[in-house]
């Protein structure tokens, strides 16, 4: 994996090209979101973005790698309106599904699970083969929220350790310069509202 892709245990994180957030001035394509800019979070209101960065995986490296290849999720492919529109995101970034989508969790427990773990469940969500260069977007906030990318919740850049050693230098030295309590002890970034799962028993056709 190249070593400025930021990843989880899961595997790499971000949005693609393309994905609308929700902010105070309507939809806004995450390529064109800028420090400073507010967007609309789904449990802590407005929140200003602290960094946001980017990394191009050149279709030379998803041929020779191709865990790096996004998932993309076709309109409506977990709910109504989740997404609202096709969305693409990197296989190891998290999608909060809804509990009635999931074995052994009641229907209105939300968890953050990868969406790797979602592709093959049915043709409405698959990794993404075909060949060229994709751009994976990722947001820091002053916490670890959930967002809505067309529609979908997602959630935003979380600044762990590893995630932190696998970006380029100079963004992680952004991130810590913003949250220098990063260096000596990365728990007191503030923790995720919802509880986070590696992998899940998913109900692609539950109603």
């Amino acid at each position: 994996m190249p070593k400025d892709i930021a990843f989880t245990k899961a595997g790499p994180v971000g949005l693609v090209t393309g994905a609308n957030l929700r902010t105070p001035c309507g939809a806004r394509r995450v390529e064109n979101i800028r420090v400073g800019d507010l967007v609309v979070t789904r449990d802590a209101g407005l929140q200003p973005v602290r960094v946001v960065f980017s990394r191009t995986v050149t279709a030379a490296e998803l041929a020779a790698d191709p865990s790096l290849a996004p998932v993309r999720l076709s309109a409506r492919a977990i709910a109504p309106m989740m997404p609202a529109q096709d969305l693409r995101v990197a296989p190891g970034h998290r999608l909060l599904i809804p509990g009635w989508r999931l074995e052994d969790k009641a229907d209105n427990e939300m968890t953050l699970l990868p969406a790797r773990e979602l592709a093959g469940v049915n043709d409405t969500i698959h990794t993404v083969r075909e060949a060229g260069d994709v751009t994976y977007f990722n947001i820091v906030f002053d916490e670890h929220v959930v967002f809505c990318a067309n529609g979908m919740p997602v959630e935003s850049f979380r600044p762990t350790p590893a995630a932190l050693d696998a970006i380029d230098r100079n963004v992680g030295d952004d991130i810590t310069r913003l949250f220098p309590s990063l260096k000596e002890r990365p728990e007191t970034y503030p923790a995720a509202r919802y509880p986070m799962a590696e992998h899940a028993r998913y109900r692609p056709d539950f109603a």
